[in-house]
Formats: C-alpha cells, structure tokens, sequence
C-alpha cells in the first residue's frame, strides 16, 4: 500500500525543503518535506481559508481577544501560524496525525517567530474534546475518506464553546454540497462565505 500525507510515520526518505509565500498580512517561511500534505506549496484551500477568515467581519471580532483557537489536521502548520501572526492574543493549538509533519510544525513557529502557538501529534479521529474553543478550523484529509472529514465535523462541535465557529475548506468536485448538508444537521448556522477556483469555504457557528 503506498504511503499517503495522513500516515502517522512516514517511512519516505526525508527530503527537507523551504517554501517562502505570502498568506494574507503576511510573509511566511515553511520548511516542509516528503510524506507531508502539499510539500512543494502551501496548499490552495489552505490558503483560500485563511484569507476568508481574515476578510471576514469575524476577524474583526475576534482581532485583540484572548481566545483559544484549534486546528484539526495542522500539517506543517501554514493555516494555524497565519492565524497566529493574525491574532497575537490567542493561544492557538494544532493536532496533526502526522509525526513528520508535527516536528516541521514546531520548527516552523520558530522560524516565523511565532510564540502563542503549540503543536501535538495526535489523531483526531480519537479525540474527546469538550467545549473549550471559540474557532476551530480545518483543510481535512479528503483522501482519508468521508467518514474521516465527517468525524472532524463531529469532534469540532464537541470542541466549540456555544457560539463557537467551524472554519472549513473543501472542494465541490471532493463533496462540498453534500459536506454542507452533513454540517446542517449538527451546526444551528451552516454558510459558504467564499467560492474560489472551485473551493468552498465553509463557517458553521454552534448554539444551542
């Protein structure tokens, strides 16, 4: 079976490489390496996600609060530290399956000099989350399968405090319609506030 980005530990010949892109306010530096999600570019949707967000009235909002802010499927951490730099009072937190792609992540926030930021290896799939998060945000692992992206869904409302928000990234050709009415039935407020290039950025906010 060939070895895919949502591997715990990647067995590839580590190829260490560094990527320098601009991602909404900012100009970022990300070393990242084989057997990790979108090695050679930070991904579109990831891209598209956080841009969205920055653009949004919930920005606003948010911009200068002490919130607590997680990321599900963090990668090698270009959404979450962009997010970071974004929003300097939150403490913001990513889990990752990946080990590789963990370790970059770490190496990443220092290297963007970013301080309010922690990473863990951890599956997701797993977790027992309680509401403690006001934004949760997620590019999930499309070719880990529906049942995967819709158990992110879950864990992020059992992790959103009430009036917490979901933040997420899908393309319509890998499910978006379909994801969008799986978040209905577990969020009060489900809305795609961006379309671009065919990706659909989805804010679902949790009441009770």
């Amino acid at each position: 079976m060939s070895e895919h980005y949502f591997s715990a530990s990647p067995h590839s010949k580590e190829n260490t490489q560094l990527i320098t892109t601009r991602i909404g306010f900012f100009e970022m530096k990300f070393l990242t390496d084989a057997g990790v999600f979108s090695k050679h570019r930070v991904d579109f949707g990831s891209r598209v996600l956080v841009e969205s967000f920055l653009d949004s009235i919930d920005y606003k909002v948010f911009k200068g609060e002490s919130i607590k802010v997680l990321e599900l499927g963090s990668g090698y951490g270009p959404i979450l530290l962009s997010l970071a730099k974004a929003l300097p009072s939150a403490k913001l937190s990513g889990l990752e399956l990946n080990q590789r792609a963990v370790a970059l992540s770490i190496q990443n926030a220092l290297l963007n000099h970013v301080t309010n930021v922690s990473f863990e290896s951890m599956d997701v799939c797993q977790l027992n989350l309680t509401d403690n998060y006001d934004l949760i945000f997620t590019n999930p692992p499309i070719r880990a399968g529906k049942q995967v992206v819709h158990t992110f869904v879950d864990k992020a409302i059992n992790g959103l405090k009430n009036g917490g928000q979901l933040w997420l990234v899908i393309q319509k050709k890998q499910g978006a319609p379909s994801l969008v009415s799986y978040m209905k039935e577990q969020f009060s407020q489900v809305e795609r506030v961006n379309l671009e290039k065919g990706y659909w950025v989805i804010k679902a906010e949790k009441s009770n």
